[in-house]
């Protein structure tokens, strides 16, 4: 099992505001630690249209991390497809991926935020329909160049969504907000569409999961839980707004229902409890977990030791 750590999206947020080109210069650090501990890959994130100025262009900030490792993998989790030019996102990928011997993963998904939909003057609704047409386009348009498939993942965080990626043939990439028993019926889903195309079923398949490695429980835990609460509470903000008509009382408490679903599936502990934690995936056919760490914006120095961890967890899952 391959171990990857995510997702790095250079937002400047409210609680721990920074300069852009601070965070951008960390991200090129930030992988070269990750090259250093042993792990395969680092993955980004892209959003549009929100006041931290969220990584809106992940593959030129993939480049520069691709420049500056050796053995490292990048990859997207995920670029919004629907919102670009299914050509021009073919070729800059086949260039990557070129240029660095292969490291490069492009990891691709519906989005689902109504304003970022709304300003690249795209309906939400017609989404799934862009998806099909910008994967077919993105796929032909890489074997005409290359004569290779492309090594394209396929976010999911439905049945229908792994429906889609079935029909093309394509690995999934699961989102970290599924339960076990959920991603046993995602997948099923997944083979029996392909099934049904009559493609073949990747041998390799990718997973997202919050996971923190920590040799100190009761220290992190008093970090982490005031951090992801922040978290959540600025992703509601911007996901899912206050309904008209809504308390305040009652939104946060919503908000703190998503905080407590979220933490349902955060691995935490150290690192025999996350090796074990992860092996329960590769019944389920991931041979990829991506370790979604730097999600919860954590300070710097935590980050870095919960990556040492995740270093000590990929060398015991090989």
């Amino acid at each position: 099992m391959r171990v990857g750590v995510g997702v790095w999206s250079m937002q400047s947020v409210a609680h721990r505001p920074t300069s852009q080109a601070r965070l951008y210069r960390r991200l090129v650090e930030d992988a070269r630690l990750a090259e250093q501990v042993g792990l395969d890959s680092l993955w980004l994130s892209e959003h549009h249209f929100w006041y931290d100025g969220h990584c809106p262009a992940m593959l030129p900030a993939a480049g520069a991390v691709l420049g500056a490792t050796d053995r490292l993998g990048v990859g997207t989790a995920v670029l919004l497809l629907p919102m670009h030019d299914p050509a021009g996102v073919a070729d800059d990928a086949l260039r990557l991926a070129a240029l660095s011997g292969g490291r490069f993963q492009l990891g691709v998904g519906l989005g689902y935020r109504e304003a970022e939909f709304d300003g690249f003057g795209i309906r939400r609704r017609d989404r799934g329909r862009l998806m099909d047409h910008h994967l077919g386009v993105l796929l032909d348009r890489w074997r005409q160049a290359s004569g290779r498939p492309a090594p394209v993942l396929v976010g999911v965080a439905s049945q229908a969504a792994a429906a889609r990626a079935g029909r093309f043939g394509l690995p999934v990439f699961a989102d970290s907000t599924m339960s076990a028993e959920e991603l046993a019926l995602v997948m099923a889903s997944y083979r029996e569409a392909a099934v049904a195309a009559g493609v073949p079923v990747p041998a390799s398949q990718g997973l997202q999961r919050d996971v923190w490695v920590t040799e100190d429980p009761e220290r992190d835990w008093r970090m982490l839980l005031p951090e992801l609460r922040v978290m959540r509470r600025q992703y509601g903000g911007w996901s899912f707004p206050p309904e008209p008509g809504e308390s305040l009382p009652a939104y946060l408490e919503r908000l703190e229902g998503d905080v407590q679903a979220k933490l349902r599936n955060l691995i935490f502990g150290d690192v025999p409890h996350v090796v074990a934690e992860l092996r329960r995936f590769e019944t389920l056919g991931f041979d990829l977990v991506v370790c979604r760490t730097q999600f919860m914006n954590v300070p710097r120095q935590d980050l870095h030791r919960s990556m040492g961890g995740l270093g000590r967890v990929q060398e015991a899952l090989r």
